[in-house]
């Protein structure tokens, strides 16, 4: 199908290669209407509005208590390493200076429905939930991150190439999913799966310390860059 400038060629030919006035003006109109477009595609960008402005994280440290999350071929349960890495993320974002909320600080049940009510009190602020996988095969491995409404998507994005940095693991990309923590957020909310604790070379190094730290500092450095709306 022709574009409208081909019609307008066409026109033109037709009047001996002479323009009219009123052709003129049509086709500035179209030229100018057409840069808008493109111009408000390229800065929506692929992954949507982004989570917009927020100068506030809660970070969701996963299970707790009684709820000791995916159990470890070797070293400590999820529940004892998610609040780690959880912990280590929040000391990172306040020197920072962004404002922090912790779900949990301790070795405690919260309930998701808690989880998520903490969140939504909070206004300009995201919700970050920490958490390691675990499969029944064994040769299940890599990290993943969830989200579900679409001002997270970037967010999701945002963290996942950074964490995918720190070690040598499969990139199981950036998914939604309706979990409870997401689906009943009125924050941006992403869930992270920082590797399988069921798979022997995922799980040596979640169970580094410093390999801890460091997911905390590349989760940090994903959220930064969300803030200043990075394109992934």
């Amino acid at each position: 199908m022709p574009g409208r400038n081909d019609v307008l060629t066409n026109r033109e030919a037709n009047n001996g290669g002479q323009t009219k006035p009123h052709f003129r003006l049509i086709l500035a109109i179209i030229t100018v209407l057409g840069t808008l477009a493109l111009g408000g595609c390229a800065s929506s960008g692929r992954y949507g509005p982004g989570a917009g402005s927020f100068d506030t994280v809660v970070i969701d440290a996963g299970h707790g208590g009684h709820d000791s999350g995916a159990r470890a071929r070797t070293g400590v349960r999820e529940k004892v390493a998610a609040l780690d890495t959880a912990r280590r993320l929040a000391a990172i974002l306040r020197r920072h200076g962004l404002k922090v909320v912790e779900t949990r600080t301790g070795d405690y049940f919260v309930t998701l429905g808690r989880r998520v009510e903490i969140s939504n009190r909070h206004s300009s602020a995201i919700f970050v939930s920490v958490h390691y996988n675990w499969a029944r095969r064994p040769g299940a491995r890599g990290i993943e991150t969830y989200f579900y409404g679409r001002r997270s998507e970037r967010l999701a994005a945002n963290i996942q190439r950074e964490v995918l940095r720190v070690y040598p693991t499969e990139n199981r990309g950036v998914k939604q999913r309706g979990f409870y923590v997401l689906r009943n957020n009125r924050r941006p909310a992403v869930l992270l799966e920082l590797g399988f604790m069921s798979n022997s070379a995922d799980n040596s190094k979640i169970q580094d310390p410093r390999v801890r730290q460091k997911l905390a500092e590349r989760a940090a450095a994903g959220i930064l860059a969300e803030r200043s709306g990075r394109e992934p």
